[in-house]
């Protein structure tokens, strides 16, 4: 299968050698079992940035280096640059996936049809680099998704564990995209939940590193503010549900039973969805 994954990047120094590494060194990938296409999306860097992504000197990395108005905006400009790919999604510099996630997906997705968008396990780093925690999510539900549970009341899903199939692309409307500094991952994930059940895959797929100078840390509460002007307006049953599930989270560790869970099974040396 196509990789097509965007690094959206403004002054990240050294970090975007990090994900790009991650990308090129796949083991499906190094096999010839898949391929990636790598599309840096720069908001015109003013350090060397540009250098460390050069240094690879890879025909598989494209680089598109214009001021932009934001990371979504990058993004939005990266994911236009896909074409013919199989899988999309995307990584900020400095973040990066296990060496088997193209592998786990592709076996994944080839398997199960009805799968359009899937995620990981949520794994955090520390601002050295080390994994500090791994959990994985109960399964999500699309309702809860349209009205702004996860985020708020419930775990957020994890961007950088989530990949979806190129075909889901034409939900996400790119122009709107730009217009977000902070809730743009919640409206590609309200996009992709518009037709499709988000899977959750009991494996590590890529990780999130908390740091001190990222955006939603800086101004407590703007994440939210601007998410609710797209979310819909939950039902107060929602809001029950999701007061429950918030207790659940907390308390219950996620069955490998639950619907819509992918686990791998030992004996049969497979992936299997439960449906």
């Amino acid at each position: 299968m196509k990789y097509s994954i965007v690094i959206p990047v403004f002054n990240s120094g050294p970090k975007i050698a990090t994900t790009i590494e991650s990308l090129l060194q796949q083991v499906s990938v190094l096999k010839g079992e898949d391929s990636v296409h790598v599309i840096v999306a720069d908001g015109a860097s003013t350090d060397d940035t540009l250098d460390h992504v050069r240094a690879f000197d890879d025909p598989r990395i494209e680089i598109i280096s214009e001021p932009d108005s934001g990371m979504y905006d990058a993004l939005a400009k990266g994911f236009a640059r896909v074409t013919d790919s199989d899988v999309t999604s995307y990584m900020p510099a400095g973040e990066r996936y296990d060496r088997y996630t193209f592998e786990i997906v592709s076996m994944i997705f080839k398997k199960y049809g009805q799968i359009k968008w899937l995620t990981g396990r949520a794994v955090a780093r520390n601002c050295y680099g080390h994994i500090h925690d791994g959990r994985l999510r109960h399964p999500y539900l699309r309702n809860l998704i349209d009205c702004g549970m996860y985020g708020t009341r419930l775990d957020a899903i994890q961007q950088e564990s989530t990949l979806w199939r190129s075909s889901e692309d034409l939900l996400i409307d790119l122009e709107h995209l730009t217009t977000f500094k902070l809730a743009g991952d919640y409206f590609l994930w309200k996009s992709l939940a518009q037709k499709n059940e988000l899977y959750v895959v009991n494996a590590h797929m890529g990780s999130f590193t908390f740091e001190g100078d990222q955006l939603s840390r800086q101004v407590p509460g703007a994440y939210r503010k601007e998410m609710r002007t797209i979310r819909r307006k939950p039902t107060v049953m929602e809001r029950l549900h999701g007061l429950l599930l918030r207790q659940r989270e907390k308390r219950i560790v996620p069955k490998y039973s639950a619907k819509r869970m992918v686990t791998f099974h030992l004996d049969t040396e497979e992936w299997v969805l439960n449906e």
